[in-house]
């Protein structure tokens, strides 16, 4: 797959922040004078100058064993247990689509697929068997990514055998220096490339390359998209691949990272073993021109128009990246700045969530670009058809911070907040996952920063804390603006902008000549909430003693259910669980209850969700409160010390909602700019239509339209769930490091508190009749995408999942159709990227289910792929599974669920309903052993059983464009 861009962002405002990665050594430019060398106190060895630490004046990560072989591939280990036994590797080649010359461009991306079919001691086609074969799966464990300047390899193994590590390492030294390319191969794998080519040209992307040409034009970046051009994937030789990888995958090029349950030493051992006769094949490829931005340009303005994209604007400038070693006084002004930096999303964040906001959302972030430029953004989404009060808005916002500064408050809160991330970072330190500082290390190998351990992380921040006053942070952020290119501003519009860029240019300069005035000093009010009266008491205390779950009912019935686990230190995950949910939904009224879904956002009745937000900086708290199937509430992620805040905070959601008016007009912002995406692509359009006509057309499975849910308010809501709210049953689950009695006061303290609740859910038998579609004839979605673009789903009705043996089987059945369906269109027939096949069994809608084949094909394929769908059907009913495909599909779908058993929110699905599902306790006891259990015998009976031709539905979608 190729990789998505990435970006520093100051806080996670927008989804529209555009992220870049600074990653590779192209021309990077000293500072030009530098202060004393700060003191080292790292290793001196080549392994620490390999990893650009030895000079830095921050201490490394002591449990990490560095190292660089002879041939210059870096390596590095670290022993770590979460998850117990498992082991992550990665293996990154400094090299991506820049590398690529005109005629090669998509063939980094290529070569990555390549990777996958056929080497020297893997024949083409066995590589993924045999990890599937030991308990792998395609996707989800075995996986890879191309960006414009690195490829990185992906393997987690389920286990940490000598085995499978000795395979893992086996197929990255293939991956380095043994690939076939075989050219007959190469033919096979294109029209696979092309599918996933054809998947990705979206609006989104169309937009990423109008902005990448626009801002950094004297580069080649929009012309370098890793997933390259649809001339070249056909055409290309096998050579023009093959002179890339002599070239690139070479050992000074490479770095290999291993994390998880091991013995460093022992993996040091086998990695010198396995890598150290690796020499690059002819001359070594030169670290690519990319070219520069152009500093100097005069202030300019770009629209980029779609009917589905959101309407937003930028505002981004420039300069020259400069080199700077990852030293503490690095980090503290690094600090400071991205105080400010954040301060001025927060802002923007405050002004989206004023009632007649002309934006969703707002945000500053900062990006360098490899080594060449340095960055700032400032950009929002705006309401649709108010890009021009959005422009002015952002363009003074970033001018007020610049002018006037920020104030202490301000500085306080995003300080909190950061102070709280490392505490929580120092306190999980003990089970830190695996993939996750396996992919830190990944990114530490560019070497731009040193890989500390979280203790360390926070000794900075708190050494340089004490200095950073409003006035410092001002200072800092004043500095990072200095210097800055004239402005680029860019307009994402659903209609054209009258008047082009001339138009938008001439908006922004207006907005330059209004006066903006300094910030106001707020001060934070108390939380409202903390007194829910007479702690409840316990009536009924029993243990499920084999799962380690504990039931508990207080005197007025509120019911709680905890688990606590280790798997992730100082974290703990709360679910409530109100009555009522979409079941109170109608045919006649199917929206009924669908602004439930966002009724955080209407705060509480004596705080805004915007004051929330600034009263709980610096809490591990989640404002999370929500709508389900058949409840109210939803589920967070906490720590220990804010466990009892987290839960009055949600009991405050249940008590006393606010149905704020700032809060129901955002709603009413947002909601045109997701309908406008609602037929952009086939999946989008599938989206919207499926679930209805898979229902029976029934209208609360549907899409509403959009008049209708802008139609709706808050009085309608409250109406509809007060006496849910008031006297619906509630069941609360815990899972994870907390203390039983810690968890049982603050649940007292709360929900135990409350009036007496009804004892039990209702039922609510005549909401929960779904009737599977009618009629079986073939549907058809039409989507504005491009004209080749087409799904095609295949749905069999099926059942719900109450007979878990049953269940098992067929989730087992679905793997299997998913292997079968990969090996006929995507090696086979080479048109589809990423077919799929899986059951959806319904728990909440008696006898409702279905299983489904699907496929994101070329629309001239859709014949062949229908008929290759309907033949793997014919071939599962007509004869039993093959034992080598079985246990393909079997072995990961175990070790996927032994994986998920040391997960938090794998018991919390458990534990949230133990109290009113217990039966279903029996699918944590029993699922494995019905997986294992299963025979070829019995998933031939039930593709016999569902299956069939005649009980097929066919929905494909198809473009607005395509020929008719």
């Amino acid at each position: 797959m190729t990789k998505n861009l990435v970006r520093r962002a100051a806080t996670a405002l927008s989804p529209l922040v555009l992220l870049i990665a600074s990653t590779a050594p192209v021309h990077a430019r000293e500072t030009p004078a530098k202060a004393a060398t700060p003191a080292t106190v790292n290793p001196q060895d080549a392994a620490a100058k390999a990893w650009n630490f030895a000079a830095s004046d921050i201490p490394v990560d002591p449990n990490i064993v560095f190292g660089v072989l002879p041939n210059g591939m870096k390596y590095a280990l670290l022993k770590n247990s979460t998850p117990k036994d498992s082991v992550v590797l990665r293996m990154r080649f400094d090299v991506g689509s820049f590398a690529e010359a005109d005629d090669q461009r998509g063939l980094a991306h290529f070569l990555e697929h390549m990777a996958f079919n056929g080497s020297t001691n893997v024949p083409e086609g066995e590589m993924i068997k045999l990890l599937e074969r030991k308990g792998l799966a395609f996707g989800a464990d075995t996986n890879a990514s191309t960006g414009f300047d690195e490829t990185v390899y992906k393997l987690d193994l389920p286990n940490a055998t000598d085995d499978l590590i000795d395979t893992g390492l086996m197929l990255m030294r293939e991956t380095a220096s043994e690939l076939a390319i075989d050219p007959a191969a190469v033919d096979r794998e294109r029209g696979i490339i092309l599918s996933e080519r054809r998947a990705r040209d979206t609006y989104q992307l169309r937009s990423l390359i109008d902005q990448l040409d626009f801002q950094m034009r004297g580069m080649t970046v929009a012309s370098r998209i890793p997933v390259g051009t649809e001339e070249v994937i056909r055409t290309a030789p096998a050579a023009r691949i093959r002179d890339l990888y002599d070239r690139y995958y070479r050992p000074e090029r490479a770095t290999l990272v291993m994390v998880g349950d091991f013995d460093p030493v022992a993996v040091e051992a086998k990695i010198k073993a396995r890598f150290s006769d690796w020499q690059g094949r002819g001359a070594a490829g030169a670290d690519p021109d990319i070219g520069d931005v152009d500093y100097d340009r005069a202030a300019a303005a770009d629209d980029f128009v779609d009917p589905a994209i959101q309407d937003s604007v930028t505002i981004a400038r420039f300069k020259p990246w400069t080199l700077e070693p990852d030293t503490k006084a690095k980090r503290a002004h690094k600090l400071a700045e991205d105080v400010g930096e954040a301060i001025v999303s927060r802002r923007l964040a405050k002004i989206a969530l004023t009632e007649d906001s002309p934006i969703l959302t707002g945000y500053f972030s900062d990006a360098s670009g490899w080594k060449i430029f340095d960055q700032v953004t400032v950009g929002a989404v705006a309401r649709e058809g108010a890009w021009k009060e959005a422009l002015a808005l952002v363009e003074q916002e970033q001018r007020r911070a610049i002018e006037h500064g920020f104030t202490q408050a301000e500085v306080d809160e995003q300080l909190a907040i950061r102070r709280t991330a490392f505490r929580n970072a120092v306190a999980g330190v003990t089970t830190r996952r695996s993939e996750t500082l396996a992919d830190a290390l990944v990114t530490a190998a560019e070497g731009d920063f040193v890989f500390t351990r979280p203790e360390t992380s926070r000794a900075l921040f708190e050494a340089a804390a004490p200095a950073l006053d409003a006035a410092a942070v001002t200072a800092a952020f004043r500095v990072r603006m200095e210097g800055m290119s004239p402005p680029l501003a860019r307009v994402t519009t659903k209609v054209p902008v009258e008047g082009g860029p001339a138009a938008i240019l001439a908006d922004l300069q207006a907005s330059t000549k209004i006066a903006v005035a300094p910030p106001t000093e707020a001060a934070n009010a108390a939380f409202a909430y903390d007194d829910f009266g007479t702690p409840g008491k316990i009536v009924s205390d029993e243990r499920v003693e084999d799962l380690g779950i504990r039931r508990i009912r207080f005197a007025n019935n509120v019911m709680l259910n905890i688990k606590t686990t280790d798997f992730q230190k100082d974290k703990v995950m709360l679910s409530l669980r109100v009555d009522g949910g979409s079941l109170l939904a109608t045919r006649d009224d199917p929206t009924r209850v669908a602004l439930a879904g966002s009724l955080m956002l209407g705060g509480l009745e004596a705080h805004s969700y915007d004051e929330l937000r600034s009263i709980l900086a610096g809490k591990t708290i989640s404002p999370v409160f929500g709508n389900a199937t058949d409840s109210f509430g939803g589920s967070a992620v906490t720590s220990p010390e804010d466990f009892a805040l987290q839960a009055k905070l949600m009991a405050a959601h249940l008590t006393h909602p606010g149905y704020r008016a700032d809060g129901l007009a955002l709603i009413r912002r947002v909601l045109p700019q997701r309908y406008a995406a609602n037929d952009a692509t086939p999946a989008a359009v599938l989206g919207r239509d499926a679930g209805g006509i898979l229902a029976n057309d029934d209208p609360r499975s549907q899409t509403p339209p959009l008049e209708s849910v802008m139609a709706l308010d808050w009085d309608q809501l409250e109406s509809a769930i007060g006496d849910s709210f008031a006297h619906g049953a509630i069941e609360i689950g815990v899972v994870g490091d907390i203390g039983e009695q810690s968890a049982i006061a603050a649940i007292a303290a709360t929900f135990g508190a409350l009036p007496e609740r009804r004892a039990a859910f209702d039922p609510r038998t005549d909401a929960r009749v779904r009737q599977y579609q009618a009629d079986r004839s073939d549907r058809t979605l039409i989507h504005k995408g491009p004209a080749e673009q087409a799904e095609l789903r295949v749905y069999w009705s099926a059942r719900d999942d109450s007979d878990l043996a049953e269940a098992m089987q067929l989730n087992l059945l679905t793997r299997v159709m998913q292997l079968m369906l990969t090996e006929e269109l995507r090696e086979r027939l080479g048109e589809s990227y990423s077919p799929r096949a899986a059951a959806s069994l319904s728990d909440e809608f008696p006898g409702y289910g279905h299983l489904f084949a699907a496929s994101n094909v070329d629309y001239k394929d859709l014949a062949t792929t229908r008929a290759a769908i309907f033949a793997i059907a014919k071939d599962l009913r007509d004869k039993p599974v093959d034992a080598d495909l079985l246990g393909r599909a079997r072995r990961p779908l175990v070790e996927a669920m032994v994986k998920a058993r040391r997960e938090n929110s794998y018991w919390l699905n458990y534990v949230a309903e133990a109290a009113t599902h217990a039966d279903r306790l029996d699918r944590s006891r029993n699922g494995i052993t019905e997986v294992e259990a299963a025979t070829p015998a019995e998933l031939q009976t039930l593709a016999r059983r569902y299956l069939v031709d005649d009980k097929a539905l066919v929905i494909k979608a198809v473009s607005d464009k395509a020929e008719k």
